[in-house]
C-alpha cells in the first residue's frame, strides 16, 4: 500500500491513512486498519511533513488492496547470489583495491623485463582475453529486467546495500537543509503533495510505485530543483516555483524524478561504475607492470582515469532519456497534460540561452534541453492515446507549446540582437519585410 498524508489528517469511515514506515500484515482486519492511524514523528524533524499518501475513498482502497496487503520490496530474478556486503566496504575498498593492483604490477615490473617478446604477446593476449570473458561472465550472471520498460541491465549490488547507502545520503541532507526546510504548514506542500498523490494514485499498476514510502520536504533554495530518493524521499527548492506556473508542469518534473526512484536508477549507476573499476584495476596492474618508468606509468594512469570518466556521461544521458519517457508515462497515466512537459525543458533552454550557461551535450550527464523536447514532443501523441485509455478529460484545443515557441523565438532574436549590438525592434521590422516578400502577389 502507499502513501502520503499530512499528519493531522486521520482516519473516517472512508478513509485510511497509513504513516511513516508502517507495513501491513495479510491478517489484518478493516477494523484494526481503522484504527493504524497514528503520527511518527522522527527527533529534530517533528515539524517536518514526512508523511505518507492517503487513500481517501473505498475504491482507490479496494484497487489497492486488489494487490495484495503485504508489502514486500521487489526483487528480481538473478542468477548468482549477491554478497551481503556493507556499502562502506565498497567506499574504501575501491582505492585500496586500485593501490594494490599498482603495486603488484609495479612488483611483476622487473620479471616483464626478463621476458622474451612472444612470451609477452601470449601473456599479454590471455590477460586481455581472461579479462574480458570474467566481465562477461559476471555481467550475465547480474542481469535483470528493468520495471516498467523491459530493458536488460547490469545491477551488481543488493536493494538492501542501495537502502543503505541512501539512507546516510538523505541523513546528511536532512542535517544540512535542516533550517531550511519548511514547516508543514507552508501552503506549497499542499501542490506538491497533490500533484505527487495524484501521480501515485493513478500508477497503482506499478509494483515499485506500491513499494516505496513516499515522503515530501520542501527546501528554501532558490535554485531550480527537485529531486526523490529511492527511499521515497522528495525534495522540492522554493525556486522551481519561479519557473513552474501550474500542476502539470509540476507533474512533469516529479514524475521525471520520481521515474528514477521506480527504475532504481541509482542502483544501475553504481553497479556500471563498479563495473568499469574492475577494468580500470586490470588496465593498472598492466600499465605499471608494462611501463618501465614510474613518472610515465603515473601519467598515463591520469590520463586513463580522465578518459573512463566521459564513458559514464552517455549512460547517464541514457538513464535520464529513459526517465523522461517513464516520467511522461506516469503522467500521462495520471491525467495531467504532456505537452506542458516539453514547456517545461524549453523554459530551462531558453533559461540557459539568457544565462549563455549552456554546454554541449557529450560534456553532460544529462541530454539537452533542446534534445528532450524533441523527444517528449516525438511522445506526445503516443502519450496523448494513453491519455484516451486511461479515460482522461480530453487536452484543451489550446496547445501550450505554441505561446513557448513565441516566446523562445522572442528570446533567441534578443540574444542574437544584443550579440550583433543591434536594435531588437530592426531585427523584427527586418523579419517582417522579408515575410512580405516572401508572400505571393
Amino acid at each position: 500500500m502507499f502513501r502520503i498524508i499530512r499528519a493531522w489528517h486521520c482516519i473516517s469511515s472512508q478513509n485510511i491513512c497509513l504513516q511513516n514506515g508502517f507495513r501491513c500484515n495479510s491478517s489484518l482486519t478493516m477494523a484494526r486498519l481503522r484504527s493504524m492511524c497514528f503520527e511518527n514523528r522522527k527527533s529534530g524533524f517533528a515539524n517536518k511533513p514526512i508523511t505518507s499518501f492517503c487513500i481517501e475513498n473505498n475504491s482507490n482502497l479496494m484497487q489497492t488492496l486488489s494487490y495484495g496487503i503485504i508489502l514486500t520490496q521487489h526483487r528480481n530474478f538473478h542468477l548468482s547470489h549477491r554478497l551481503n556486503i556493507h556499502p562502506l566496504v565498497w567506499v574504501f575498498g575501491k582505492p585500496i583495491t586500485k593501490l594494490s593492483a599498482l603495486i603488484f604490477g609495479r612488483k611483476l615490473r622487473n620479471h616483464w623485463k626478463e621476458l622474451h617478446h612472444k612470451h609477452k604477446m601470449i601473456i599479454a593476449a590471455t590477460l586481455l582475453g581472461v579479462t574480458a570473458l570474467a566481465l562477461t561472465l559476471y555481467t550475465w550472471a547480474h542481469t535483470e529486467t528493468v520495471p516498467i520498460t523491459g530493458r536488460k541491465r547490469f545491477i551488481f549490488i543488493t536493494h538492501d546495500q542501495l537502502i543503505k547507502i541512501v539512507q546516510r545520503e538523505v541523513e546528511e541532507v536532512l542535517q544540512i537543509n535542516e533550517d531550511r526546510i519548511l514547516p508543514n504548514t507552508h501552503e506549497l506542500y499542499k501542490v506538491v503533495i497533490k500533484v505527487a498523490e495524484r501521480l501515485c494514485v493513478n500508477n497503482l499498476d506499478i509494483q515499485q510505485m506500491k513499494d516505496i514510502q513516499w515522503k515530501v520536504f520542501i527546501v528554501n533554495d532558490k535554485t531550480f530543483n527537485a529531486v526523490v530518493y529511492p527511499t521515497g524521499e522528495i525534495f522540492v527548492n522554493t525556486g522551481l516555483f519561479n519557473a513552474v506556473i501550474n500542476e502539470d508542469q509540476l507533474a512533469a518534473i516529479l514524475g521525471h524524478e520520481m521515474a528514477h526512484a521506480l527504475l532504481s536508477h541509482a542502483a544501475e549507476q553504481l553497479s556500471y561504475g563498479q563495473k568499469w573499476d574492475f577494468f580500470v584495476i586490470v588496465i593498472m596492474a598492466a600499465i605499471w607492470m608494462i611501463i618501465p618508468s614510474d613518472g610515465i606509468a603515473t601519467i598515463t594512469s591520469w590520463f586513463m582515469n580522465r578518459v573512463i570518466k566521459y564513458f559514464d556521461l552517455p549512460f547517464s544521458r541514457e538513464l535520464e532519456k529513459e526517465a523522461d519517457k517513464v516520467g511522461l508515462q506516469l503522467a500521462a497515466k495520471a491525467c495531467f497534460d504532456v505537452r506542458e512537459a516539453s514547456v517545461v525543458w524549453s523554459l530551462m533552454q531558453v533559461k540557459e540561452t539568457v544565462e549563455g550557461t549552456s554546454i554541449p551535450e557529450f560534456m553532460s550527464t544529462h541530454p539537452s534541453n533542446e534534445t528532450r523536447v524533441e523527444l517528449i514532443d516525438f511522445l506526445i501523441p503516443r502519450m496523448t492515446e494513453l491519455r484516451e485509455k486511461c479515460n482522461c478529460p480530453r487536452l484543451s484545443a489550446k496547445d501550450p507549446r505554441v505561446a513557448m515557441r513565441e516566446v523562445k523565438q522572442f528570446v533567441d532574436d534578443k540574444v542574437v540582437a544584443k550579440q550583433a549590438g543591434q536594435n531588437l525592434s530592426r531585427v523584427h521590422l527586418t523579419r517582417q519585410k522579408r515575410v512580405i516578400k516572401a508572400q505571393p502577389a
